[in-house]
């Protein structure tokens, strides 16, 4: 009889050998049990590849479910921080459908002060609504930072207007029983993001940048209508938001009141804060860098536009009173440069500081503005670098 082959080990059975402890050849021939360990080991490499298969498609697809989820909701990359494209907004009142906006276009940049006026029923509150994410359009888009913000959840909406988008309404909406401090740190406990110490802190800054620290333990009743406005302006602030949007910011305001809050929603959009508001007050089209006139639920174009609230005569007069007062903060100016005599150096809010609040709350442009101007005009001989007015 012919001898059998001679079978050699190779690295499946010293495998085999090494897990089960048992030997793959005995007596000159394959055990049997490794023979079933073997075609067991080929069952599970073929399930293996199968789940690995599986799970990559899996993979595959959420990927791509993800990719269609924010293509739908990015749309394009836009270099512009708002965008509105084609907005048509449509009510039911009853069975009547009212057109509140007819194709709105609108583009606003980081550092922009928009102000959209024009008469009740025009659309602009509506158009406000959009933009700020308290609605969602009939038709059309509203980017925000580059997402359609139209087309996201209620939860995500939420989430957006929550972090992104600070809010100023013409009747303040304060919590009446809460201290300026504590309304200004409400969007704060939302957040989650501060410790309470941290919180207070941030409403604390907040409340001295509006010029109201020292108001922060009193309640709404015990504020004037100014200062609750201030407040608000500063809650609207407490997130950091990349846009607050104005609804009639100064439409529950004496005029005075109103030119002071309007100056301190200038200085906040000179140190880059972005606004953009709706209005009936033409004073507000004289503090924005952008105006847009509404009407019929579109807007008709951009520029300065007539007021809304005050006759012609009216505006010269307010108009002549600013100039005034253009003049009297340039002398006090002069004053003060002519006191600190021998200084090289002037800190510009010292300066500022040496005007009388009564002037710089009804001035016609920003403090910095006339005090470049004088230097322009060769009436004073320095520069503004920074804080600082260098004395040449």
């Amino acid at each position: 009889m012919p001898k059998a082959p001679i079978i050699k080990k190779n690295e499946e059975m010293e495998e085999y050998e090494e897990e089960t402890g048992k030997l793959a050849i005995w007596k000159g021939e394959l055990s049997k049990h490794f023979e079933k360990w073997k075609k067991q080991k080929e069952k599970d490499e073929i399930k293996k590849q199968k789940e690995e298969i599986l799970s990559q498609s899996r993979v595959e697809k959420r990927k791509m479910k993800k990719e269609i989820r924010e293509d739908k909701v990015a749309g394009k990359d836009y270099d512009h921080l708002i965008m509105a494209e084609n907005l048509h907004k449509t009510y039911l009142l009853g069975t009547t459908a009212v057109a509140a906006l007819r194709g709105v276009d609108l583009t606003i940049d980081t550092g922009n002060f928009v102000d959209i006026m024009g008469p009740s029923g025009s659309g602009k509150t509506t158009l406000l609504n959009l933009i700020g994410g308290l609605d969602t359009p009939t038709r059309g888009k509203v980017f925000l930072e580059g997402s359609n913000i139209s087309m996201l959840s209620d939860n995500d909406l939420a989430e957006i207007r929550r972090e992104r988008i600070g809010f100023v309404f013409q009747f303040y909406n304060l919590l009446p029983q809460m201290t300026a401090m504590e309304n200004v740190m409400v969007p704060l406990h939302f957040s989650g993001k501060l410790s309470r110490r941290g919180k207070r802190k941030r409403a604390m800054d907040l409340l001295r940048l509006v010029e109201l620290d020292e108001r922060a333990h009193h309640t709404p009743s015990e504020l004037s209508g100014g200062e609750q406005q201030r407040v608000a302006i500063a809650r609207a602030f407490a997130n950091d938001p990349a846009i607050c949007v104005l609804d009639e910011p100064t439409g529950d305001l004496d005029s005075k009141t109103g030119v002071m809050i309007l100056n301190l929603i200038r200085d906040l959009n000179r140190r880059g804060a972005t606004f953009v508001a709706v209005s009936h007050d033409a004073a507000v089209s004289e503090f924005a860098s952008r105006v847009f006139h509404m009407r019929d639920g579109k807007l008709t174009h951009e520029g300065k536009v007539a007021g809304l609230k005050e006759t012609e005569i009216m505006q010269l007069k307010r108009q002549q009173e600013t100039e005034i007062n253009k003049e009297k903060c340039k002398s006090k100016i002069f004053q003060y440069l002519y006191a600190n005599q021998g200084k090289t150096e002037i800190s510009v809010v010292d300066i500022k500081n040496s005007v009388p609040d009564s002037i710089i709350l009804n001035l016609p442009e920003h403090f910095n503005d006339i005090l470049q101007e004088l230097i322009d005009d060769n009436n004073i001989y320095a520069k503004i670098e920074g804080n600082l007015l260098i004395l040449q």
